[in-house]
């Protein structure tokens, strides 16, 4: 059983990486585990454009560390070709408990906010 929880609220685009929208997925691994997609399946995605929210509400847990990446997916037949947006490394101890939010931005023009609750 895990030590700590994390959830993953939603996810605000302030901007996109490309010129109108962005098809976003998170991958997300616990304590170097097997990686999961979310949304789940291939060639899945969210699209959001500046303005839009997701609603993600996802659970990890973990005893150690959490690691979420945004990806957007340019070309669906073809996850070796998605372009990196951010990563956020969650590890045990270095945030309070209850809601936060973080801000990632890269050189491509992306800016996202993600906001979580961390439950234990």
């Amino acid at each position: 059983m895990s030590k700590h929880s994390i959830t993953i609220t939603n996810i605000q685009c302030h901007g996109t990486s490309e010129s109108g929208h962005d098809e976003v997925y998170l991958i997300c691994q616990s304590d170097a585990g097997l990686p999961i997609r979310i949304p789940a399946g291939i060639n899945v995605n969210h699209p959001m454009s500046s303005g839009d929210t997701w609603a993600v509400n996802q659970t990890l847990n973990y005893d150690y560390e959490v690691l979420v990446t945004l990806w957007d997916e340019d070309l669906s037949y073809d996850p070796n070709l998605a372009t990196y947006l951010q990563s956020i490394d969650f590890a045990a101890g270095t945030l309070g408990l209850g809601l936060g939010t973080i801000q990632l931005t890269n050189r491509n023009g992306a800016n996202y906010s993600v906001s979580y609750n961390l439950l234990s």
